[in-house]
């Protein structure tokens, strides 16, 4: 399963009312302009997809998604991440890195996990977005820019030990839920990890580490013109997303909102030269090691055929 078997129809109409729509790589210089300097003070993190209509999900939401034929819950999440954990110390005896750092190990050799990657290099992640596939449709692309609502995540005692710190009983408010407006959209925490692998310093990556989207009924008190219920946004989302439109300036200090630009299909080629002649974007500098080459291979068979 991926971000493309979340129902396209949910998904693009709950983009549809915030996205800027970009045909030109003229028009996209633009645009990015908007949310970077109107908001110069505000740290933002990328994410580009290669369809407009694909969702905002992590590889563990995903599965379970799929597993259950339903939405998970917070804590069906946290139980696959103890299972996870349990698996890789007591079987595998990967017991000597912190919990977080096991995960991040774990998502680059394709397990399941509920980080979601993001890169702090909107042209890198706009390479994402319009990356050439040759058995992949060539439609519309999307774009997301996430505000982030506090200091990036580090591996100190509180968010760097063994076990995971929304796993943990003081993290958790009232009722059993978790404290710190984990899963509301009101924050953005983001981990920049260490370059564990090639891959991590060439896409500049960061993970966004939040909860299932959970109701906040002040926000559908204080923002109704903005609010998405949170059932259609667990169709197509692992986290809560709380949209704003580009041209906005009045933004709340405290806010973490998410921007979205539409790429036409037909802005593709011409924005992927450009990534390329003018700031040296390619497969071989995006995915700059052993497997990267033989992913490209794989994926464009085309190549292995003799230059006319």
């Amino acid at each position: 399963m991926s971000d493309a078997d979340v129902p396209p129809e949910l998904a693009a109409a709950i983009y549809r009312p915030w996205e800027a729509v970009v045909e030109t790589w003229e028009q996209f210089q633009g645009v990015l302009f908007d949310p970077t300097g109107r908001h110069p003070g505000r740290d933002m993190v990328w994410r580009g997809v290669k369809q407009a209509d694909w969702g905002v999900m992590s590889s563990l939401y995903r599965a379970l998604l799929k597993l259950n034929e339903r939405p998970p819950t917070e804590h069906e999440m946290n139980v696959a991440e103890q299972r996870t954990l349990d698996l890789a110390r007591k079987d595998w005896r990967f017991d000597d890195k912190p919990a977080l750092e096991l995960l991040a190990h774990l998502q680059h050799y394709g397990a399941p996990t509920r980080l979601l990657d993001v890169s702090l290099n909107p042209l890198i992640a706009l390479w994402f977005a319009v990356e050439h596939r040759e058995k992949a449709p060539d439609t519309d692309a999307r774009l997301f820019a996430f505000v982030t609502g506090s200091k990036f995540v580090s591996l100190n005692p509180r968010w760097g030990g063994r076990y995971l710190r929304w796993h943990q009983p003081e993290y958790r408010g009232d009722r059993g839920r978790l404290a710190n407006d984990w899963g509301t959209g009101r924050k953005r925490r983001v981990w920049r990890p260490p370059a564990y692998n090639a891959r991590i310093a060439a896409q500049n990556g960061a993970f966004i580490i939040d909860g299932v989207p959970l109701e906040d009924p002040a926000r559908r008190e204080t923002d109704s013109r903005s609010y998405v219920p949170v059932a259609q946004l667990q169709q197509v989302s692992s986290i809560n997303l709380r949209f704003s439109r580009l041209e906005r300036d009045n933004l709340r200090p405290e806010s973490a909102p998410v921007f979205t630009i539409r790429i036409k299909a037909a802005a593709k080629q011409q924005i992927r030269e450009q990534l390329e002649r003018r700031f040296g974007y390619s497969a071989s500098s995006i995915y700059s090691d052993m497997s990267g080459l033989a992913e490209h291979l794989s994926r464009n068979p085309q190549l292995l055929r003799p230059e006319k």
